[in-house]
């Protein structure tokens, strides 16, 4: 029975959670750009998440130890407050849900799975800070593809003796618990049933390894996306908030508006231009006239660009109208 799965399918992430176990049924089911749940976790300012835990921690302590239903509602409570913060925080909530489940079933409060989750607990605010640091290490020296190259193959086997690290600040691999099955209509994928939030870590960093897919800043946002496509991508497509341009349209007008920028004879085009429109607030054109100049002006610029006649020829066309 599982309460929690995660696989890749092209260049998209999905994370199942089942509580219920339900068995194909999931109670959440959320899809992701390729790598985003690892990306935004790196991200994450954990202060606030931190203080949730070890309130989480102090509440389902006291219900496993005295039965205490209030402690209890504050722990669900927060846990669920807690899995909004990032998906990867949806797995405790569902890990404890389950365990309540099971516990009503079995009338077994305080036996040992739950000393194990209350380990877990406690240790977590000490683990996520320490994941973030090693997962920026394993940027720096296997992913990035700015700083350790387009071989992330090649480069994780210059930092890894067999499965430990040479660095003692990069992320340390341990057997996770892998399938591999049908998940979409006619395709197959490796699919994690993770135990924890290590394990989904340890999962996205080794799936990049594998697929030698490497990561890199985003020249507008300065967010790291991964490379699924183009290895010269330097602007990303990752979530923005709604009404936002997302950074890949942004980077290309930038760099369209760079270009013309440059260009001579868009320069002049554009001066002219301006003049132009100038000349209708002054009343020394009229709006018709402004745009007959206009669409004639784009047509001889659109000549100029494809070399049909000479920039020489241009310039003198804008000169004698």
């Amino acid at each position: 029975m599982w309460y929690a799965k995660m696989y890749f399918s092209g260049s998209r992430e999905i994370l199942q959670y089942d509580s219920l176990g339900s068995q194909g049924l999931p109670s959440v089911h959320e899809e992701f750009p390729f790598l985003e749940s690892l990306l935004s976790f790196q991200e994450l300012d954990l202060t606030e998440a931190i203080s949730m835990l070890e309130y989480i921690t102090k509440n389902w302590s006291r219900f496993v130890a005295e039965d205490d239903k209030r402690a209890l509602s504050n722990a669900m409570r927060k846990l669920g407050a807690l899995s909004g913060i990032h998906i990867y925080f949806r797995h405790l909530y569902v890990q404890c849900y389950y365990r309540l489940t099971a516990m009503n079933i079995q009338n077994d409060r305080g036996c040992a799975e739950d000393a194990k989750m209350l380990d877990e607990l406690q240790q977590l605010p000490e683990q996520l800070p320490l994941y973030q640091k090693q997962i920026q290490r394993f940027f720096d020296l296997v992913l990035d593809v700015d700083s350790a190259g387009r071989e992330p193959q090649a480069q994780a086997a210059e930092n890894y003796f067999h499965d430990t690290p040479k660095d003692p600040d990069l992320f340390s691999f341990r057997p996770i618990p892998l399938s591999f099955e049908p998940v979409e209509p006619g395709r197959c994928s490796p699919v994690l049933y993770s135990s924890n939030i290590r394990d989904m870590i340890d999962y996205s960093l080794r799936s990049c390894v594998e697929r030698n897919i490497t990561v890199r800043r985003c020249k507008n946002c300065g967010r790291y996306f991964a490379q699924t496509g183009r290895v010269s991508a330097e602007y990303c497509e990752r979530p923005v908030p709604r009404g936002q341009q997302r950074c890949r349209e942004a980077g290309a007008f930038q760099q369209w508006t760079k270009k013309q920028t440059a260009d001579p004879v868009f320069k002049a085009y554009r001066k002219e231009y301006k003049k132009r429109f100038a000349w209708i607030k002054a009343g020394r054109i009229t709006d018709q006239q402004f745009y007959d100049w206009s669409e004639q002006a784009r047509a001889e610029k659109k000549k100029c660009d494809q070399e049909e006649i000479s920039r020489d020829a241009f310039f003198e066309w804008l000169k004698k109208q």
